[in-house]
């Protein structure tokens, strides 16, 4: 295989494809990705693709597709784009110093406000004294029975242990795929995006999950802790919570 050099990392795929007499259309079938992020990659336009880590996975799949080296674009891809950034985030944080006191200034005095402190505690204490001498004791409280909770988690109210409760939810793409995540009652965790093999992603404020796969694609689950391999030939829903992941009845193609 060919490791690019020279100009860009979108010249070289573009050149690279041209070389070949293929088309964006045709490189979108055979890599299952979508067309507008092959057309950024060879444009050198970062700012349409998703995160960094799609980025390199996109790379290496069609890098080896066009006979370059993979493994080298997404490295180029690093040391241009992802370390210059992280130079730059470090270096913009802000240095705070310790005030230091002008030589020869004195702190501010505070001999009145102990003062005035001292003589607030002898008059509270002057009519504290005045209303305690009466020799007629305060009557004491009636002793009333607060209602006991059910017996629960911290002396709450008693909780199903089947009621799912918020978990922790990893997927790791094994094939190149198409993917709609749905977290609670509606909200799309990843809309329909196209991700790389090995490109993981962590989710861990919703009690229920919903996920929308193509055919003919396999992932890898993690569901409080608990890991799965899903694969089907034909589009399948799955739900996951904290009872475990199960397979339902598809739910696409929209997302959510």
């Amino acid at each position: 295989m060919q490791n690019p050099t020279g100009p860009g990392i979108g010249t070289a795929l573009k050149d690279a494809r041209r070389r070949l007499g293929m088309d964006v259309k045709e490189a979108e079938e055979r890599t299952k990705i979508r067309a507008r992020y092959l057309r950024a990659l060879e444009a050198d336009d970062w700012e349409v693709l998703p995160a960094p880590a799609y980025v390199r996975g996109f790379l290496r799949t069609y890098g080896e597709l066009l006979g370059l080296d993979g493994d080298a674009l997404a490295d180029e891809f690093r040391r241009r784009h992802e370390e210059p950034a992280a130079v730059a985030n470090a270096a913009s944080e802000p240095i705070l110093k310790g005030a230091r006191r002008a030589p020869g200034s004195r702190p501010p005095s505070r001999g009145p406000l102990i003062v005035a402190i001292g003589v607030g505690i002898v008059i509270l204490l002057v009519i504290l004294g005045s209303i305690g001498g009466s020799d007629d004791p305060a009557p004491a409280p009636a002793d009333t029975e607060r209602p006991r909770p059910a017996q629960g988690e911290k002396g709450g109210p008693a909780k199903n242990s089947n009621d799912p409760v918020p978990i922790a939810l990893t997927v790791e793409p094994l094939d190149a795929m198409q993917v709609c995540l749905v977290g609670g009652s509606g909200e799309a965790l990843i809309d329909g995006q196209m991700l790389a093999p090995g490109a993981a992603e962590r989710f861990s404020d919703y009690k229920t999950y919903r996920l929308d796969l193509e055919g003919g694609s396999a992932m890898k689950l993690t569901a409080g802790g608990k890991a799965q391999r899903v694969a089907s030939d034909a589009p399948t829903s799955y739900e996951a919570d904290s009872n475990g992941i199960r397979e339902i009845p598809y739910a696409g193609p929209e997302c959510p």
